[in-house]
């Protein structure tokens, strides 16, 4: 049936494709931003594991060392910032 109406009007294709192609655009600009804010999310969250990767370097250093009171010091820190 598709074809018999474009048969009849060749222009039938071309303005669904473009109908399609300015729907795309019309919604760019929310994807757009919700890319943006997933791109934010990924970077708060990969500091956060960088910031736990650097408390677990602290914490295992003084225990090689069994300094005790770094320990708990670091923990303390951590505690406080932690979520």
């Amino acid at each position: 049936m598709e074809a018999l109406n474009t048969r009849k009007n060749p222009l039938g294709g071309r303005l669904s494709r473009g109908a399609d192609t300015l729907a795309k655009l019309r919604r760019f600009p929310s994807r757009f931003q919700e890319l943006e804010q997933e791109v934010q999310e990924t970077q708060r969250l990969h500091q956060r594991v960088a910031e736990l990767t650097d408390i677990v370097a602290e914490i295992l250093v003084p225990a090689a060392d069994r300094d005790e009171e770094r320990i708990r010091a670091v923990l303390a820190k951590y505690n406080e910032t932690s979520f």
